[in-house]
């Protein structure tokens, strides 16, 4: 998979894609798309150092004082492969604890795993050591999990991208397009609820050149904190191939994608006819009590270059498959347990609730049975959406809000991450997951929560334990 430096590659099916995109147009003041930087794996190996530190930077016209990686806003994202194995540094140079998350990846949770129980105190250094299953292919994250202090840390700038390389292996013709990574984060400028930058690889509003019938690849994160974003291209489709390093058995033809916190999508986008299609999240009912969220520009879609058939495309686009689909194993699987969980909060937003709980780290919360597969009802006993969201593994979306989940969402694979609909007219959101406890690299305890990082501070997370048959 490119990096978004093009060679001389050429695409093998009929789909257009040309060796170099155009400039954004001369006239335009806004500024240019680029990826962010990468550190590659070599043989098998990937090391990094990473300094969590204060630090300043400036975002359009802004200027911030937070917390970086490395002192960028926006780290180089680390690509790697399936096996490789990753060892991560982490330098506590802030005044308060942090630690380190590895999004989306079902790996150990003990020891210098992805273990969220590990508290790195200021000055302190410790050492990350994972293997990147082989499973996993798309995008994931990387973000402080320091119960009490996500919110501000990933506002303040900690959280950056990781790339496992393989999705053309799911969804071959893929390989030779031209690569797009856009990480959205938010920064709030004032002090009203919303009233914030969200930037695209800490850009604001980036021109972003296709030509034509040209397909690309677009890798979208939302990495920041809090924030729901309902992104769209004005007047055109997104052909959604996967979500959170998992895959659809078939593009799925979509108008706009939600993106709650710690959501990723891989996408395919086609060059429309020349001219400019502004990149955007819709407007968006997040409470059904409030206003509707206004809309909010990401960038703008620069197509220039001779007209193309552009319909033939996406019609050969549509007819591709996935290869090798995890989905349909989960889908197969017996059901070993069923479990409800209700998310909840006071009247006056200070905690947030997991069947009337507020998280303990002390206190584990579910134990399940390793090789089990289970089916959880997550129920929003509130008016706002919630963001569910369940460390070291995936789970299968089937129902929600009562109706098979297909009906509401076309997309049909896994996923890490769910936004979870709010309770309307007294009528609880309601979400029925197949969830697989068959990896045996989970065996320990991590945590499933709610991914508006300010909800989960305030409470709404719960511990889980995965143990193998007979242990005690």
């Amino acid at each position: 998979m490119g990096t978004g430096r093009l060679g001389l590659a050429r695409v093998t099916i009929s789909i257009v894609v040309l060796a170099m995109p155009p400039a954004a147009s001369a006239q335009s003041t806004h500024p240019r798309f680029e990826n962010p930087p990468a550190v590659m794996s070599h043989n098998g190996r990937l090391d990094v150092d990473l300094v969590a530190a204060p630090g300043s930077y400036t975002i359009a016209d802004h200027r911030f004082q937070g917390m970086l990686y490395n002192g960028r806003y926006i780290p180089p994202i680390w690509r790697v492969r399936g096996g490789d194995k990753l060892t991560v540094t982490v330098h506590n140079q802030l005044s308060e604890t942090t630690n380190l998350h590895f999004h989306g990846l079902g790996v150990s949770p003990l020891g210098n795993g992805d273990n969220v129980f590990v508290h790195i105190h200021p000055g302190q250094t410790f050492r990350y050591q994972i293997t990147i299953p082989q499973r996993h292919v798309g995008i994931f994250w990387f973000h402080p999990h320091a119960h009490g202090d996500v919110d501000e840390q990933i506002i303040a700038g900690l959280s950056g991208a990781i790339v496992v390389e393989g999705s053309d292996r799911v969804y071959p013709f893929i390989k030779p397009l031209t690569e797009r990574i856009l990480l959205l984060k938010h920064r709030p400028i004032g002090r009203a609820d919303y009233e914030e930058l969200v930037t695209v690889n800490g850009m604001v509003e980036p021109d972003i050149p296709i030509r034509p019938g040209e397909a690309q690849l677009w890798r979208l994160a939302n990495i920041g904190a809090d924030r729901f974003l309902k992104v769209a291209i004005a007047g055109m489709p997104l052909y959604l191939i996967g979500c959170d390093g998992y895959f659809a058995a078939h593009p799925v033809k979509m108008d706009a994608v939600l993106l709650g916190p710690g959501q990723r999508v891989e996408a395919i986008v086609v060059g429309p006819q020349p001219g400019h299609s502004a990149i955007e999240s819709v407007p968006f009912q997040f409470d059904v009590t409030a206003p509707i969220l206004p809309r909010v520009a990401l960038g703008t879609l620069v197509s220039e270059g001779p007209p193309a058939n552009v319909g033939a495309v996406e019609s050969r686009i549509l007819g591709e498959h996935a290869r090798g689909l995890y989905a349909d194993t989960v889908r197969a699987s017996p059901i070993a347990q069923r479990r409800t969980f209700a998310f909840s909060r006071t009247v006056d937003k200070t905690q947030f609730f997991i069947n009337g709980q507020t998280f303990d780290e002390h206190r584990t919360d579910v134990t399940v049975r390793l090789g089990d597969t289970e089916e959880w009802t997550i129920l929003n006993n509130d008016t706002q959406y919630h963001d569910f969201h369940i460390h070291q593994t995936g789970f299968l979306v089937t129902e929600i809000n009562g109706v098979p989940a297909t009906a509401i969402d076309p997309y049909d694979g896994l996923r890490d991450t769910f936004s979870l609909p709010p309770m309307v007219d007294g009528r609880p959101g309601e979400m029925k997951a197949i969830i697989p406890f068959t990896n045996p690299d989970i065996i320990g305890r991590f945590v499933f929560h709610c991914h508006v990082a300010k909800h989960e501070d305030k409470g709404m997370m719960m511990s889980i334990e995965v143990k193998r048959p007979g242990a005690h």
